[in-house]
Parts: C-alpha cells; sequence; structure tokens
C-alpha cells in the first residue's frame, strides 16, 4: 500500500511528512522554537530552530546537541554512537544559501539520522532528525523529508498545520496562543494591536441540534462581541456548507455625536473594527470561525485566511 504524505507548516518551516504523523510536543517561538512529530508508535520527526544574528558555528551548536542526547540516553543507562559529516544527500544543490552538516547517531534500540543548517536569508539554524527503531530502514525517508524542508516562506503567508487544520496566514502576524483538543483546536496570532483568530469546532451537529448558526455564534462570542456594533450576513448554505459572516466596529461615547463631527472624529481617532466567517460543514462536522479585529479594514483578511481552509477532503 502505497504511503500517504502531506504538508506540515508551522512557524515559517514547512516540510512534506507522512500522514498519519502529527504534532507531539510544541514549545517556543518564531525565534526559536521546537516541534516534534510522532506517530502511533514513537516520536519520528523533531525539528528545532533559532535565530541568529551573526554567523554561528555549526560544529560547536552540534557539540551542544549531541551532549544533551548523550545526557538524555546516559539516564536510561543507554550509550549512543554518533556520526558527523556523513554523506546523505549526494546532491546539495536544493539547499542554496545554507550551511549544512549531516549526522547520524545510533544506541542499542534507537537510530536516527539528522542534519543541522544555518540560512543566509532568514538567520536561522534548524536541526531536524528523523528517527526509527535500530532495525528500521529510515534512511531513505529521512532524505526525502530532508529534502523537502523550507526554513522560511517565498510568499506573503506562512502555512499553520496541525490535526488536519490546513491555513494560511500572513507572515507578519505571529503565533500568539494556541489550543489543541479533540473537539476544539485554536490558533491566535497578533501584529501589534491587529488580532486574528482561527477556530475549529468539532461535533457540530450535536453543538447546533437544537439552535441555528447565528443563535450559537452569539451565544458562543457573546463577550467578544460585547461592545460592538454590528451586522450578520447570510453568505451561502448548499446543503454541504452554512455561512455567514460579520462586519462590526466598536461603539464609542461619540456615537451619539452629529454625524458632521463624526466625521471629523472618526479621521482622527480610529475605531476598532471586527470581521468573522462563520461556517459549518457537514462533510466533516465542524464549525470553523475565523476572526479579525483591527483598527484597519479587517474584511479582507479574513476572507482571504477563511478561502486557504479545506473544511473537508474531496
Amino acid at each position: 500500500m502505497e504511503e500517504r504524505w502531506r504538508v506540515l507548516g508551522w512557524q515559517g518551516i514547512r516540510a512534506r511528512i507522512p500522514s498519519d504523523w502529527e504534532i507531539g510536543a510544541i514549545s517556543g517561538d518564531h525565534k526559536s522554537g521546537y516541534l516534534r512529530l510522532d506517530d502511533h508508535v514513537m516520536p519520528r520527526l523533531e525539528l528545532k530552530w533559532a535565530s541568529h544574528r551573526g554567523k554561528p558555528d555549526l560544529n560547536n551548536l552540534l557539540d551542544e546537541y549531541f551532549k544533551g542526547l548523550r545526557k538524555e540516553y546516559g539516564k536510561k543507562g543507554a550509550q549512543i554512537r554518533i556520526k558527523r559529516g556523513i554523506s546523505l544527500v549526494k546532491d546539495t544543490s536544493g539547499f542554496q544559501n545554507k550551511d549544512l552538516i549531516f549526522f547520524s547517531w545510533k544506541s542499542a534500540k534507537v537510530r536516527a539520522f539528522g542534519m543541522i543548517w544555518f540560512c543566509a536569508d532568514c538567520r536561522r539554524t534548524l536541526i531536524a532528525q528523523m528517527n526509527g527503531f535500530s532495525g528500521e530502514n529510515i534512511r531513505s525517508r529521512a532524505i526525502d523529508i530532508f529534502t523537502s524542508i523550507e526554513d522560511h516562506p517565498t510568499g506573503p503567508s506562512n502555512l499553520w498545520t496541525a490535526y488536519g487544520l490546513e491555513v494560511e496566514v500572513p507572515r507578519r502576524y505571529r503565533l500568539e496562543k494556541h489550543k489543541m483538543m479533540s473537539a476544539y483546536l485554536l490558533l491566535s496570532f497578533a501584529d501589534g494591536s491587529r488580532r486574528i483568530a482561527i477556530e475549529r469546532y468539532g461535533l457540530a451537529d450535536t453543538l447546533l441540534r437544537s439552535i441555528s448558526l447565528e443563535e450559537w455564534f452569539r451565544r458562543t462570542y457573546a463577550r467578544d462581541i460585547k461592545g460592538y456594533g454590528f451586522q450578520i450576513y447570510p453568505i451561502s448554505a448548499d446543503g454541504i456548507h452554512e455561512e455567514i459572516s460579520l462586519e462590526g466596529y466598536k461603539l464609542r461615547f461619540i456615537d451619539r455625536i452629529p454625524l458632521s463631527i463624526l466625521g471629523v472624529l472618526d479621521l482622527i481617532v480610529r475605531r476598532r473594527r471586527m470581521s468573522a466567517r462563520i461556517w459549518r460543514c457537514r462533510e466533516s462536522n465542524r464549525i470553523f470561525v475565523v476572526r479579525s479585529v483591527a483598527k484597519v479594514d479587517t474584511s479582507k483578511i479574513v476572507q482571504d485566511i477563511a478561502s486557504s481552509i479545506r473544511c473537508h477532503e474531496g
């Protein structure tokens, strides 16, 4: 049976990975962080990145990395054998503007292939490590994954993926908060005072059993929309999807001032805007909510982000 693959996206990093690998651990931010992907058996891929002002010494960074590995496995009473500077990928022409070192290590039960690089374009180092059992042939899979990795996007957006969700968010926005549960997923982003929230709810048929999508939204987000004047518009209902949108402004005391004066005040003190797209996908039995709050137009960015989400297969 042919193995299925998908694209991973996190903190500006992209890679092609087996479709059954999913996030097992996350820490850090865009400047420095760690991401681990697991299958149903073991941790499979580990990514560790860090930003640098100057050009780092990759061998020194590897010394520290191997020191941590030896300490970790030493606590388990295991020894590891490390090889540095191996010839894992023969043609390295695809690793443009990157200083690169491949490595491997082995213990009695686990083996791994890895690489470290420094990208002159984004000024980040990346350590990628592919894990397997001692007798498992993981070399070709490690090559496929390592040669697919990109550590910064070439376009205007970053791809973010988690538990079946794939979404494109403008690069200037940084991940501020995330929650990942079986029936709820949140990715929250910030760019100064501008905010974007992307949410996915499971069990839509249960949530909407006795209420409409609009009523559910009003109840669920009552605290978030409090203090805003807004309108909710139906967008579509095609049998698979039901979608509504919200456009609103923060209410202020000057809203009671005559319009002639209000127009001048609006130029001086811009009011906060809110836009949202909310839709139910019957195919996946999920509800998706994309919201943005800012003192500039928010409708286009919400539409663009919502359009990048594929809510069901096919």
